[in-house]
């Protein structure tokens, strides 16, 4: 009885802390598109004034699942400076592989899209070929000036 118990408590930590995933490949993903950024207010060594958002349009049968996974991974986070912000938290893979994203806490995870932040143009078309090759924008839409 007391191992039983013991096995119960090293369990249920181990699953409270783990980060929720969700894994995207031509499977769940109907579009993909890329944004380039440009002119933004902040920028630093960092965070440069242009950066490409890739965004990955899921399946109708993906969402559900998608949309419950950001439910429960959202948080509110707290910035140095004091203000907070509240966003899903998930870890995005591209065929079981994890997907990189440049600036994680701008991450869009909604309304049916992944999104991640990527600053150089290159590495923005190699996640979305490593997602999908086949739905893979061969160019870019652009905002700002």
């Amino acid at each position: 009885m007391k191992t039983l118990l013991l096995l119960i408590l090293l369990i249920v930590p181990s699953a409270a802390l783990a980060e929720l995933t969700f894994d995207i490949s031509c499977k769940n993903v109907e579009r993909i598109s890329i944004t380039r950024i440009s002119g933004a207010k902040h920028s630093s060594e960092s965070y440069p004034s242009t950066f490409h958002i890739v965004y990955f349009g899921l399946k109708h049968s993906a969402m559900e699942k998608f949309s419950k996974l950001a439910k429960a991974s959202r948080s509110f986070l707290i910035r140095q400076d004091g203000t907070g912000y509240d966003r899903a938290k998930l870890t995005i893979t591209a065929n079981g592989t994890p997907l990189h994203s440049d600036v994680p806490e701008c991450d869009a995870h909604e309304d049916g899209e992944v999104g991640i932040m990527i600053i150089r143009e290159q590495d923005a078309f190699d996640a979305a070929r490593a997602v999908c090759p086949a739905l893979t924008p061969a160019e870019m839409t652009t905002y700002g000036p």
